[in-house]
């Protein structure tokens, strides 16, 4: 129930609204499926009639939920009507019935479901952040080249701003590949170099020295950030360390100096700060 309790008071999101950040490119029907009420997060065009726990905030709708709970006095309710994006879904008929569920105290609930396919899907429980996050990590993968380079790569971070980091660290690289060639290079050609040569072994040595134990619960952009800010804060000393050393010197770093590398945290007071 705590869980429940922080989510009052958020709203629920709107489909429309998420469809025009995260840009779905197909659909498919799955069929009718028990899902989980805590994966319920947003509605087609009743975000002011219910609150995120799915509680009427009006009359005229718990009035309805009285009918429906003398029509089907043993909560066999028809399966609801919802579009499924990611690990969330947006409820499209059965509004009433997912807040008699809710009221209930059960876990599960039969919905009939399509599913939206997006380049960056949503977490189970998605909340707006979770919404900004994903429109600007699929407009970071689409403006880097990465999304043509790399069919299905993902880079998640913690905050919005963090993407546009990324970015430039993409186009920095760029820059230094194209005056090793001496020729301009596609976007998508030096995403897949900078993702080839700079991302993965980034990560391998983040996994290979365990910094992930350091810093737990930390997406994996925000890690390579935290790394990148290092070797470049440490340049105008010692030029540019080796990864494994800088990997080590986070590490063995004090509390007070890892505060300094300032790691990324998940925000929610603020979903727009870009």
């Amino acid at each position: 129930m705590k869980k429940l309790r922080k989510r009052r008071g958020e709203r629920l999101l709107e489909l429309d609204e998420v469809e025009e950040r995260l840009k779905p490119f197909g659909r498919r029907y799955l069929g009718v499926r028990e899902i989980p009420l805590d994966a319920l997060v947003g509605t087609d065009g009743r975000a002011g009639a219910f609150t995120r726990d799915f509680r009427p905030l009006h009359a005229f709708s718990r009035d309805r939920m009285r009918s429906l709970q003398e029509a089907f006095a043993e909560g066999a309710f028809p399966p609801i009507v919802t579009v499924k994006l990611g690990e969330s879904y947006f409820v499209i008929d059965g509004h009433h019935r997912a807040a008699l569920a809710r009221r209930s105290g059960a876990q599960m609930i039969d919905a009939d479901v399509t599913e939206l396919i997006a380049r960056v899907p949503l977490p189970e429980g998605a909340d707006m952040l979770d919404v900004v996050l994903g429109q600007l990590e699929r407009i970071f993968l689409e403006d880097s080249g990465l999304a043509e380079a790399r069919p299905g790569a993902r880079i998640p971070v913690g905050r919005p701003a963090h993407y546009l980091e990324l970015l430039e660290n993409v186009q920095v690289h760029g820059y230094h590949r194209m005056k090793g060639f001496d020729r301009v290079l596609s976007d998508a050609e030096i995403a897949d170099d900078w993702y080839e040569s700079i991302y993965l072994p980034t990560l391998e040595a983040i996994d290979r020295l365990r910094l992930a134990r350091v810093y737990e619960d930390a997406p994996a952009g925000d890690l390579f950030l935290v790394l990148h800010r290092h070797r470049r804060d440490a340049f105008p000393r010692v030029g540019c360390p080796h990864l494994a050393q800088t990997v080590v010197s986070v590490i063995g770093a004090p509390p007070a100096r890892r505060h300094r590398l300032r790691l990324p945290r998940r925000a929610r007071s603020s979903p727009a700060e870009a």
